[in-house]
């Protein structure tokens, strides 16, 4: 999330995690090192390999271009490059953006009634995505699905959250984004199209339709990120207004056996 690199500079939050620990059978932790810490690569790597979880996912603005080598030659850690994150964001204090809808589809703001259609949608749309957790054989594919179709589905469940659904006329659900609210600040974190309707123009919608809606309700900056390689997904940023800000490199340090 956002706030974990916009955090303030001692705030380094190693953490366990125990809903990725449940999921892989594997004990997981964080490390999200927020851009401004002032902690030396050295102690970084000293701490990540001081960990004593099997896996520990950290997460580092790219600028730290000397921190790479040190994870890699930790003594009790092997290490894997999972992805390089881009975040993007805009200002919406004062959004003068239109939703650029098709009236072929209705975009309504999901209630719990909609949590099978979400959960069909997201089961169907999420198969094989290729995410950081894709780079390392130790985890389950079946779990890693699993785990976006609880994610998606989670936001019904948070009022913190906002869950938009694009609905065809025929009232099938096509399309999702999840946002996460926090005051001014809100992030884009989560979306996708059924695959029979991608190359229409929806994705494109949902992020006008977001920037739009979060302005109405006192948002001031939107925040998005994806891996580097979605190149599809950043030009709709870029058409809508949004800006790089920063990226990150994804590490995998996986604890050595004995």
């Amino acid at each position: 999330m956002i706030s974990d690199f916009l955090g303030k500079s001692a705030d380094l939050n190693l953490r366990q995690s125990k809903i990725e620990s449940d999921r892989f059978g594997i004990s997981v932790a964080r490390l999200s090192i927020p851009l401004d810490s002032e902690a030396s690569d050295l102690d970084l790597a000293e701490l990540c390999d001081s960990s004593d979880a099997k896996l520990l996912i950290v997460r580092y603005s790219t600028s730290r271009v000397k921190l790479a080598e040190l994870l890699s030659s930790a003594k009790n850690r092997s290490a894997i490059h999972a992805d390089t994150l881009v975040y993007f964001s805009r200002d919406i204090s004062d959004s003068s953006t239109k939703n650029s809808q098709n009236s072929a589809w209705n975009f309504e703001v999901a209630a719990l009634s909609d949590e099978d259609s979400l959960e069909r949608l997201a089961r169907e749309s999420f198969r094989d995505y290729p995410s950081h957790y894709s780079s390392n054989s130790l985890l389950s594919a079946t779990q890693i699905h699993e785990g976006y179709v609880e994610w998606a589905l989670s936001g019904i469940r948070d009022k913190k959250n906002l869950t938009v659904l694009v609905k065809s006329k025929a009232g099938e659900t096509i399309g999702f984004a999840l946002a996460a609210v926090a005051g001014k600040r809100s992030e884009f974190v989560l979306s996708c199209v059924s695959p029979k309707f991608q190359g229409q123009g929806i994705y494109s919608a949902i992020v006008f339709w977001l920037v739009e809606n979060l302005s109405k309700l006192g948002g001031e900056r939107l925040y998005v990120s994806t891996q580097i390689q979605n190149t599809r997904v950043i030009r709709a940023w870029i058409k809508a207004g949004f800006s790089l800000d920063f990226s990150l490199n994804t590490y995998h340090l996986i604890e050595r056996g004995n």
